[in-house]
C-alpha cells in the first residue's frame, strides 16, 4: 500500500541530473581548486534569441508606444478654477469673522465712552448689571493686583 506522498508524487517541474548530489561534492572541491572538468559544463547556454528579433524589435516597441496615447490635460485650466474656488471660500470664511471682530471693538468702545460720560449718574449696583461673571472676575483680580502693588 503507498503513503498519500507516494500517491501526490510531482511528475513535472525542475529535475535534476542523476547522481548529482553523489558528485557535487567533488565537483566543487576540483572547481575550486582550478581542476575543472569541461565534460560537467554545458555546451549551449540555453537562452535563444529568435530570429530577426532586433530588426523587428524595433517596430514592434514604437507600434505600441504610438497606439497607447493618453489624453493631455491642461493643468493651467486646473490650477485656475481651483484657486478661484479657494478664494471665494476664504474670503466667505474670513469676511463675517473680521466684521464680527469690528462690531464687537465698535460696541465696546461705546460701551466705555457710555460709562465714562455718565459715572457720576451710575451705581455699583448697574454697572455689575451690565458686567458677566468673566468681567467681574477679571475686575477682582486687577483690584487684587493693584492693592499689591500699592502697599509694594
Amino acid at each position: 500500500m503507498k503513503t498519500e506522498l507516494e500517491n501526490n508524487k510531482i511528475t513535472n517541474g525542475f529535475t535534476i541530473p542523476s547522481n548529482y548530489f553523489e558528485t557535487f561534492s567533488n565537483e566543487l572541491f576540483e572547481i575550486i581548486n582550478g581542476e575543472v572538468i569541461t565534460q560537467s559544463l554545458p555546451k549551449s547556454t540555453g537562452f535563444i534569441v529568435p530570429e530577426d528579433y532586433f530588426e523587428t524589435n524595433e517596430a514592434v516597441v514604437l507600434k505600441t508606444i504610438q497606439s497607447n496615447q493618453s489624453k493631455i490635460i491642461n493643468l493651467k485650466s486646473t490650477i485656475y478654477k481651483v484657486s478661484g474656488i479657494a478664494a471665494v471660500l476664504l474670503l466667505t470664511i474670513v469676511s463675517p469673522m473680521l466684521y464680527l471682530s469690528t462690531e464687537t471693538k465698535n460696541n465696546e468702545l461705546v460701551e466705555m465712552s457710555y460709562l465714562e460720560l455718565h459715572s457720576n449718574e451710575l451705581s455699583v449696583y448697574e454697572v455689575g448689571s451690565m458686567l458677566d461673571d468673566k468681567e467681574i472676575i477679571e475686575l477682582e483680580n486687577e483690584l487684587i493686583y493693584n492693592n499689591l502693588n500699592n502697599i509694594n
